[in-house]
């Protein structure tokens, strides 16, 4: 039997790449998957003819997405045994160049986002064991050049996990 089976997964950013192919991978594995992203479309092409799949618009840089987001997870499901915090964008520019929107907007998805999320679904994690888990980078651990938005809001997000 599956360790999977049954499990609450939550996914955030699940409309492309790490999240996708996580949420795809638990399902097989027998876990109820709930996914989001400001994509609907995307996630109910990849997850949509599922019983065991719950798809939700969200913008984890928005507070209220993201409460809204665990609150539908836990009316359908009850529970939540594993949070995978995977929304994320990306940014190449010399610090010098860059908008400070564009970093602000690195930090209010990629450290905020699994702020706001981890906050919601923590009781319901705690109360059944679960996981948190946070997809970083290697830029969270040692700075690249031109990474400057997208290393410190990966180095936030290794000091907040």
């Amino acid at each position: 039997m599956s360790a999977f089976k049954n499990k609450v997964i939550v996914i955030t950013g699940a409309s492309s790449g790490i999240g996708k192919a996580l949420g795809l991978d638990a399902l097989q594995r027998g876990a109820r998957v709930a996914v989001c992203a400001r994509n609907k479309e995307k996630l109910t092409e990849y997850f949509g003819s599922s019983d065991d799949a719950f798809c939700f618009k969200a913008d984890v840089s928005r507070e209220e997405d993201c409460k809204a987001f665990i609150e539908a997870v836990l009316l359908k499901w009850g529970r939540i045994d594993v949070l995978i915090n995977n929304a994320g964008i990306s940014m190449r520019a010399l610090f010098e160049e860059a908008e400070l929107s564009v970093i602000r907007e690195l930090m209010d998805i990629n450290f905020w986002g699994s702020v706001y999320c981890t906050k919601f679904a923590l009781p319901s994690i705690r109360d059944n064991k679960g996981a948190i888990i946070s997809v970083s980078s290697i830029a969270g651990y040692r700075g690249l050049p031109g990474r400057t938005g997208y290393s410190s809001s990966k180095f936030a997000l290794q000091g907040f996990m």
